[in-house]
């Protein structure tokens, strides 16, 4: 079973990614920049320690396949490692009505992009909501070492594959939330990163978290924080108009 590092935080001892000498990001066709404009640099540098190990990876979210080819090039390369991608390849809510994201030809060009990889033979690609695959997944006892949740920003559904996927990780794997600063709607209850901050407070025993620009990574470890027996049975229940901390 393959471990991240226990911290994530940017280390400027660490040996540095000679991206020249990655695969060729220009084989692709991407309409938007956001993986390798936002993102790219960090995940180069943090996913160091699963580079050439056995890995079974899940991406709830794939769009254009920008992470998706990203993974197959550099996290894919123990023979023995296998990837699944779930997208309905419709796009979110904020995408609807939309021709900037030309959602027709979405999944032509997801199926475009990760065709160039040449470990795609051990992607399975999965069209469906996040909703019914990964309850699919949980039912067929799959197990993940890394997860990228990128799929829905409507926090409720992020919620929902942050727990369901949760159940999937194994011990010392990563889940990455992208679009944790994303603010997409006024109203709270419908952005990410209440969803996420929740998550991370309901299963903060078993968990470490590193919060960068956009994302936020989180590393399942033990459960280091044993729960506590109340000794007040008049403490057992919430009092009106107490307020629950979030």
């Amino acid at each position: 079973m393959a471990t991240i590092a226990k911290s994530v935080t940017k280390d400027s001892t660490a040996p540095k990614v000679d991206v020249a000498s990655s695969p060729d990001r220009g084989r692709f066709t991407f309409h938007h920049s956001w993986f390798d404009k936002d993102v790219l640099p960090e995940w180069e540098e943090f996913t160091l320690p699963l580079r050439a190990k056995k890995l079974h990876i899940l991406e709830v979210g794939s769009f254009e396949g920008a992470s998706t080819t990203w993974l197959l090039d550099n996290l894919m390369t123990h023979q023995e490692s296998t990837m699944t991608a779930v997208d309905t390849f419709e796009g979110g809510m904020e995408h609807q009505g939309s021709e900037l994201y030309d959602i027709a030809s979405l999944e032509s060009r997801f199926r475009s992009n990760v065709n160039q990889c040449k470990n795609v033979d051990r992607l399975r690609v999965i069209r469906a909501k996040s909703d019914d695959a990964l309850l699919d997944l949980r039912r067929e006892k799959a197990r993940f070492d890394f997860i990228y949740i990128d799929a829905s920003h409507v926090a409720l559904d992020v919620l929902h594959d942050a727990v369901v996927c949760w159940r999937m990780l194994n011990v010392g794997g990563a889940m990455v939330f992208d679009d944790v600063a994303w603010k997409g709607y006024m109203e709270d209850c419908y952005n990410p990163r209440i969803a996420i901050k929740s998550f991370l407070q309901c299963a903060e025993q078993e968990l470490e978290a590193t919060e960068t620009e956009g994302q936020m990574w989180v590393r399942k470890v033990p459960n280091h924080i044993p729960a506590t027996p109340n000794p007040d049975p008049a403490l057992y229940y919430w009092g009106k108009g107490m307020a629950v901390k979030l």
